[in-house]
């Protein structure tokens, strides 16, 4: 009992406990904390509780020596470079024991041969299998006058095949780099023979490449491949342009600009295209001419005048969008000779011509008949379509009802203004509009709907960017209106409507192409 009511004693056994049965080490430092400050101020509280058991009568708070401020202790700090975290440090028996399996299954991996001493009784002639004696061939002339040996020749040889003018844009091709985004882009080599040149090049570039880097790396790949024949050492003659899936280049739309980053495209076929300043193809001055009676002509740039006159033909038709039912057919001929018709065997440098003409078969130029059906009806509204008519329709609108509105449209420009009617709302009253003609870019037909009627929308521009209203009226005043108002832009072919079309058409083209 005496040692129970020794204080240090007890303070020393608790310490003890905690320590030797704490693995982490915790107890041990926030036992040790300041332990020489901590010493007197125990002391003197278990020795002032201890007169006041003797006593019975409670110390004050001054002499009683306990720290009688409201402040809550607090528990020791939690630094980032502790040895524990969310799981128990494993005592050193622990660790030592998994040594010890990793070693064990070491070890299983390791073969052991003992070391014999051989026999000395062998013959020379019993250890002639073991050092076969082979026969150096003799030296020659030649290769006594040989500098170096062979590797130094491979690898010299080797140097000078393997010289790529290109290999600064290696380091832009994904198939090395790993962790990077790339894009796969098929390329048709115009440049390639006639045999290959329907078989892209399959490339993978990096995301981040600009279109200049992605033609020199075409460019590397194409003399690493050892591709023939030869590129010109300078990616500035070479250009990249929309190619079709059977890669016929697109020369309709400009090449793609060089200072803009790969990923800001979409194509997945792309054709590379030699265009050199110092030495002009003969691309530019091949143009060949198709006049279409009655529908004005159409222009083509070939790469020879080897070209055959079927391949201008089919060019033609496709370009039109003309279907050849069966029983018709078309042919050709010299635009200054009438009735000279081109045998679609031949070649272009055949004809002696760069200008033809489109007929359709039993048929001829001057005939009324056209290679389009025209009605007459559709020439006296493309003649009439500029006088001014108005015509009563319903405003379409997403977020409350439709608005009842006079569209008026003339050769000019086309009105809105609303039909005022009794009990109309004011929150939502429709405000008068007027838009000029050349602002207009398209008029088409959205939505047929159930009960008669027809959902219009006109496209317009408006400070840069193109916006549209939508418009329910009975199917055949919709149609009425569509079709005059596109016999007004066709008329006038102003600049909206011109970039309009532009940009439809290469969406349209880039849709295809990301769907095939």
């Amino acid at each position: 009992m005496a040692m129970m009511d020794d204080v240090d004693f007890l303070i020393s056994h608790i310490r003890n406990s905690f320590i030797t049965s704490d693995d982490t080490g915790m107890c041990e430092l926030i036992i040790e904390m300041d332990e020489a400050e901590r010493v007197d101020t125990r002391t003197q509280s278990f020795s002032t509780y201890a007169q006041w058991n003797k006593c019975d009568s409670p110390p004050s708070p001054v002499d009683s020596g306990l720290d009688t401020s409201d402040e809550l202790s607090h528990s020791y700090d939690i630094l980032p470079d502790m040895d524990y975290g969310a799981h128990r440090r494993r005592s050193n028996t622990a660790q030592r024991l998994e040594r010890l399996k990793k070693e064990k299954r070491n070890q299983c991996k390791v073969k052991t041969v003992s070391w014999k001493d051989a026999q000395t009784n062998y013959s020379a002639e019993e250890k002639g299998h073991l050092f076969e004696k082979k026969e150096v061939p003799p030296i020659t002339v030649k290769e006594s006058t040989r500098k170096g040996s062979f590797l130094s020749q491979q690898l010299n040889t080797h140097g000078m095949k393997g010289d790529n003018p290109f290999t600064e844009y290696a380091k832009f091709d994904g198939r090395a780099s790993a962790g990077i985004a790339t894009k796969k882009i098929d390329i048709f080599l115009t440049m390639a023979p006639a045999e290959s040149r329907a078989y892209p090049m399959p490339v993978v570039v990096v995301a981040t490449a600009k279109v200049e880097e992605l033609i020199g790396l075409i460019c590397w790949q194409y003399m690493h491949e050892a591709r023939e024949p030869r590129m010109i050492e300078d990616t500035g003659v070479y250009w990249l342009h929309i190619a079709e899936d059977d890669g016929e280049v697109d020369m309709d739309f400009p090449s793609l600009d060089k200072r803009e980053p790969v990923s800001k495209f979409g194509f997945s076929k792309l054709a590379l295209v030699e265009r050199a300043p110092a030495h002009p193809t003969p691309k530019k001055s091949l143009v060949v001419t198709v006049n279409v009676p009655s529908r004005g002509f159409n222009k083509f740039q070939v790469a020879n005048i080897n070209i055959p006159m079927k391949d201008i033909l089919n060019k033609v038709l496709k370009r039109r969008k003309i279907k050849v039912k069966p029983g018709l057919s078309y042919y050709l001929e010299k635009q200054n000779e009438p009735g000279s018709v081109i045998d679609l065997e031949s070649n272009l440098a055949a004809t002696d011509t760069m200008e033809f003409c489109l007929v359709r078969e039993n048929s001829q130029r001057g005939d009324i008949e056209e290679l389009y059906p025209v009605d007459s009806s559709d020439v006296a509204e493309s003649l009439t379509s500029h006088q001014y008519k108005s015509y009563i329709v319903n405003m379409v609108h997403k977020l409350r009802t439709n608005t009842e509105v006079q569209l008026g449209v003339s050769g000019e420009k086309v009105e809105i203004d609303p039909v005022t009617n009794k009990g109309t709302g004011r929150l939502f009253k429709q405000k008068a509009v007027t838009y000029d003609a050349d602002n207009i870019a398209d008029c088409d037909i959205v939505e047929n709907r159930s009960n008669g009627k027809c959902v219009f929308r006109m496209m317009y521009q408006s400070n840069h960017d193109y916006k549209h209203h939508d418009f329910e009226v009975e199917e055949e005043v919709a149609n009425e209106i569509v079709q005059k108002i596109n016999n007004i832009l066709e008329l006038r072919l102003s600049q909206t409507r011109k970039d309009f079309v532009a940009n439809r058409e290469r969406k349209r083209k880039r849709d295809s192409l990301r769907y095939n």
